[in-house]
């Protein structure tokens, strides 16, 4: 495909490179060129919240003019924001027409000096002393220019000692690829955001680097399209190294490239890839993420749980404007500039050039939003009981593959919030590196099978990380361990989302687990995960577990931030720590912030019950408390002591866990609990009750303090599907074998291999004529096409979707699901990839 620029007029001298069909504005063109510089004007001169940040920017830049130094230029943890500032100011300055602009250009050129501190030797922030020196540019002498532009070019040989993108040792998926958000040397490797600012910045400009220049910018003119959209678009909107290794560089650096190259070529490949590719759903798992109940993003992977406001407001105003978008406005309009000179890094820069005044701010909730998505390229489904009340309900339940070294071995985890966390994983924030229990599977609301002769890796920590306050992880029964374990441009299928349907009342998602764990101890893990909204909530976990030996102990675990109690025996194991139950009717726990720094936005305290429906037998232990917290598995012998590294005493705070062990001698078992989110001042649990209408099925019957019953079935073998009833007082083993009467077939092929030729769907009806529909339905549980509606004779028969939506139009390529329905309430789904 060929990419023609649409800069037109604007330019005002136009440089073309030798090998690529670009072409490059005057400077300014990073972040902001000729065209764009008027409108900055008018944010400066107007009220609100952009001129709000322009006054913070204007003081800085004076202050800076004053002082005639920067304030931080050693720290390698912070950009030079102040330098930032005063670049902008003389943009801005000179283009309102103030005689005296030049003094901020020119207070930059005299720190800078003989050019030193912008060479490889010198601080490394090249990443923003491109943006200043594209800023500057017509303030500077073409000496000037050369002298600074030759230094700072050294830059585009950082790492791969050749100025292109080479992936060296990373992946498109790999943060140190792209750099920190501090754009300069720590945690970099290819760096190409700060190199594509450097490229930008000096292309044209009289340096020696001039073909160094052209050979970067060539080659992200080349391999953006070709290699790294395509890995955009399987990965998704969710960073593949989760929010924490995200929000250090790629969530924020990689908006900022896309930006850059559009307002410097006129390029807009933030509209590449499919629709849920990694940019344009980037700002949907942003919000997604963050919980109702303080507005911080959930502990997902290796995310330090800070503010989404905090996070976004060096990119939400790009996406916003990028993709009309006005949830992100509302992100971006929420952050907190802080106090200035206190908090001068904060200034929020990004936001007074980028952010779409013109654009109302909108909630999710304002804005239409479901209350659930599924993000096809993480596995992740979020869901939640409303969007703009801090006392709603919260979860995430996730599975899918391995993208990247920094990520968790976590798949078929979940989380629940409500006024504070009930749901969490294990206590603390320890890293990847010294901490291998908090790197570990163990610290998750899994499924574990124990076998004592499994191998693990990364069990023990070097002898300095020990000494250093690392911890071990010993065999843990849990999912095999990948994390720095492979290349970085593997991409390991270890947990497959099968199954995602969202309505009003429900959201029911399917994973299988079944490759996260070693062949020779399992052969099928399995979870089902069933949200039913109403005026009291629940949540419905159906685990299907066989191992490959009898004797391999099963446990469920689950992590929670506040002391437990059991309404049942208890056997005390530990005093003050561990008790057991094997007649435990339910277990009930509260709410708690989990050490969360942030403001309270909910009101009072929320309360949890758990039942035990399955395994018959099933012996429940809490353990817990201080000392007790970061427990080993109760069947590895060597690991009965607490796990606590140097940062377990970091948030989240996660104190206690719950264990359900199954009884042994069987290969195969079935957990399935009931969750209950109730008021602080409840003190019983719904009625539960378990129903087995036919050797293969099994479910649940809830009738809610207000007397609603609702059922919830499961198969016990082959796909994974479940079946609701609501507002009914019994289900007979004759309705169940319903079922039967009806059966949905694989598509084919899967992925479809041409629109020319379409899915084919195969279904059967059984025993006579039936009303049945046939439905095509996109990752957000929205109907896209209706195929069938109609009665239909039995026999065996085949529909063909092309591709095509019920207005005839093509349909965005990704994952797609397919349902049958009959009229009396039978339903069958299965899952296709419609292809690019």
């Amino acid at each position: 495909m060929v990419f023609r620029t649409i800069i037109g007029s604007m330019i005002l001298g136009v440089l073309f490179t030798a090998n690529a069909q670009y072409k490059l504005s005057q400077h300014p063109r990073i972040f902001i060129n000729p065209e764009s510089l008027p409108g900055l004007v008018v944010k400066a001169e107007g009220s609100g919240l952009t001129a709000d940040d322009y006054v913070m920017i204007k003081k800085e830049a004076d202050e800076f003019v004053r002082r005639k130094s920067f304030r931080k230029i050693n720290s390698v943890w912070h950009r030079p924001t102040d330098m930032l500032c005063t670049a902008l100011a003389y943009l801005v300055e000179r283009a309102h027409g103030n005689a005296e602009a030049n003094k901020y250009a020119r207070a930059i050129v005299a720190v800078w000096g003989d050019g030193s501190i912008l060479s490889r030797s010198g601080s490394g922030h090249f990443g923003s002393f491109a943006i200043a020196y594209d800023w500057i540019y017509d303030a500077m002498t073409a000496a000037e220019r050369k002298r600074f532009g030759d230094k700072l070019g050294e830059w585009l040989f950082w790492y791969t000692n050749t100025p292109e993108i080479v992936l060296r040792y990373g992946d498109w998926l790999y943060n140190q690829t792209w750099g920190p958000a501090h754009l300069n040397t720590p945690n970099t490797r290819d760096g190409i955001t700060g190199k594509l600012f450097v490229a930008l910045a000096l292309k044209g400009a009289g340096t020696v680097h001039e073909n160094a220049c052209s050979r970067f910018l060539d080659s992200w003119y080349q391999r953006i399209p070709a290699d790294c959209i395509p890995r955009f678009d399987r990965m998704g909107g969710v960073w593949s190294e989760s929010m924490g290794h995200g929000v250090y560089g790629p969530v924020r650096v990689i908006p900022w490239a896309f930006e850059a190259w559009r307002t410097t070529t006129g390029l807009d490949w933030f509209q590449l890839g499919t629709s849920t590719t990694f940019l344009k759903e980037m700002n949907a798992w942003a919000v997604h993420l963050s919980l109702p109940f303080d507005h911080s993003t959930a502990y997902i992977d290796d995310n330090s749980g800070g503010l989404l406001e905090n996070y976004w407001n060096m990119t939400g105003p790009i996406l916003g404007a990028r993709y009309a978008d006005p949830v992100a406005n509302e992100i971006s309009r929420r952050f907190d500039r802080g106090t200035w000179p206190r908090d001068w890094f904060s200034i929020p820069w990004i936001r007074f050039i980028a952010y779409d005044p013109s654009m109302e701010p909108k909630t999710p909730g304002q804005a239409g939003w479901p209350t659930a998505r599924l993000f096809t390229g993480a596995g992740h489904v979020y869901m939640r009981s409303d969007w703009d009340d801090p006392n709603a309900t919260w979860a995430f339940f996730g599975a899918g593959p391995w993208y990247a070294n920094h990520s968790r071995d976590d798949e078929g985890h979940f989380l629940i919030a409500r006024k504070g966390w009930l749901v969490l994983r294990g206590g603390g924030m320890g890293h990847n590196d010294d901490d291998y229990y908090a790197g570990g599977s163990l610290v998750y609301n899994i499924v574990t099978i124990f076998d004592s002769t499994e191998v693990f890796r990364r069990l023990t920590p070097g002898a300095n990380r020990l000494a250093e306050g690392g911890t071990k992880n010993e065999r843990d029964g849990g999912i095999i361990r990948h994390v720095y374990g492979h290349p970085h441009d593997m991409v390991i299928e270890r947990g497959t989302m099968v199954a995602f349907e969202h309505e009003n009342d429900y959201t029911y998602a399917a994973a299988d687990l079944t490759e996260a764990y070693r062949s020779n101890k399992v052969r099928e893990v399995t979870r089902q995960f069933v949200y039913l909204r109403g005026r009291r909530e629940f949540f419905v976990i159906f685990d299907r577990v066989d191992a490959t030996n009898p004797n391999f102990p099963k446990h469920w675990f689950l992590h929670i931030p506040s002391e437990p109690s059991v309404r049942g025996t208890e056997t005390e194991r530990t005093p003050g720590h561990v008790y057991s139950s094997a007649d435990a009717r339910f277990v009930t726990w509260l709410s708690d912030s989990a050490g969360s720094p942030y403001e309270m936005r909910s009101a009072g305290k929320a309360r949890a019950f758990l039942k035990t429906v399955l395994p018959r037998g099933a012996v429940v232990t809490r353990r817990g408390g201080e000392g007790h917290d970061l427990w080993g598995h109760p069947d590895e012998p060597t690991a009965q002591y607490n796990h606590a590294g140097k940062r377990s005493n970091r948030p989240p705070v996660v104190p206690w866990r719950l264990e359900v062990q199954a009884p042994r001698g069987q290969t195969r078992d079935y957990f399935l609990h009931v969750l209950e989110i109730g008021e602080e001042q409840d003190t019983a649990m719904s009625a539960i009750t378990l129903l087995e209408p036919d050797s293969g099925t099994v479910g649940v019957r809830i009738v809610d303090p207000y007397g609603k019953p609702v059922e919830v079935y499961f198969a016990r073998l082959g796909p994974l599907d479940f079946e609701l009833q609501s507002g009914i007082t019994s289900v007979s083993s004759a309705r169940r074998n319903e079922n039967k009467k009806l059966e949905l077939g694989l598509s084919y092929p899967n992925p479809v291999s041409s629109s020319a030729s379409g899915a084919v769907i195969p279904f059967e009806v059984r025993g006579s004529e039936r009303t049945i529909t046939l439905k095509i339905f996109n990752t957000l549980g929205r109907e896209v096409r209706t195929l069938v509606d109609e009665r239909i004779p039995e026999g065996k028969h085949t529909v063909t979707w092309n591709g095509r939506d019920d207005s005839g139009l093509p349909v965005e390529p990704g994952v797609y699901f397919y349902v049958l329905k009959s009229g009396d309430g039978i339903r069958l789904a299965g899952k296709l990839l419609w292809p690019r």
